[in-house]
């Protein structure tokens, strides 16, 4: 009973001295005041969470690449995506990949993971990463498709298999090129399927940070589908691109 009493005023004074605050805005978390247990523990304010830019639930599946080519292998590849690419998702997005603040990138895969399609008629298998290559994971210390990943597996009750892909080409940045024909050749043979995995018959989402042109989601979907995939879906934080096709 003592040792609790202790461990309770040591939890209050670091409360006190060292305030839970939104990661977005900065103010101090006050639950019932500006935040519920759960928005409290995700580290945003309910203000912060509203302005978040979600898009309607009709908006949110693309075809995989922006500019489709006509003997494309995956021509049905398509690609999930829960918010607008703009602020402050832009920024938080940011902050995971470039500035090592996985809490950030926790917040967006709660979301996800909340809000992706639960009444699919497919059952499935595993929620795959798309893989950084071993000289910028050690660089980085950590894989952000990775962190975005486990928001969906845990929500949705799915294995997340954060191996099945191998990165076997190191390339550029794909933020250095606008053209899609330059972002498809940049990771153009960049992936594999790695040897120990058989995913013969499996039904795959395939996760991601963003969806520009498509170009690195379809080069992974395709390998997964050349090595006996049965269906393979993406599943990304943020798009700037706009659905015509409600």
């Amino acid at each position: 009973m003592m040792n609790q009493k202790i461990k309770n005023a040591a939890t209050s004074a670091l409360s006190f001295l060292f305030p839970s605050v939104c990661i977005n805005c900065g103010r101090v978390l006050i639950e019932r005041g500006n935040c519920g247990i759960k928005t409290k523990e995700l580290q945003i304010c309910t203000s912060c969470l509203c302005k978040l830019p979600v898009r309607l639930s009709t908006e949110r599946w693309f075809p995989c690449l922006s500019e489709p080519y006509g003997d494309d292998p995956i021509p049905d590849f398509s690609v999930w995506a829960l918010f607008h690419y703009e602020m402050p998702v832009t920024l938080l997005v940011k902050r995971l990949k470039f500035f090592s603040e996985i809490y950030c990138g926790q917040l967006l895969a709660d979301l996800m993971g909340r809000e992706f399609p639960k009444n699919t008629p497919v059952k499935w298998d595993a929620v795959v990463p798309v893989p950084l290559s071993e000289k910028r994971l050690r660089k980085r210390g950590y894989n952000q498709a990775e962190v975005l990943a486990k928001g969906l597996s845990e929500h949705l009750g799915v294995p997340l298999c954060n191996n099945v892909i191998r990165k076997v080409r190191h390339t550029k940045q794909q933020s250095r090129y606008q053209d899609p024909q330059q972002r498809s050749q940049n990771v153009q043979g960049a992936y594999a399927v790695d040897e120990n995995w058989d995913i013969t018959g499996w039904n795959i989402i395939l996760v991601d940070d963003i969806l520009t042109t498509g170009a690195t989601l379809h080069e992974a979907a395709k390998v997964l589908f050349e090595n006996g995939a049965s269906a393979v879906v993406g599943a990304v934080c943020a798009t700037h691109r706009e659905n015509i096709e409600n």
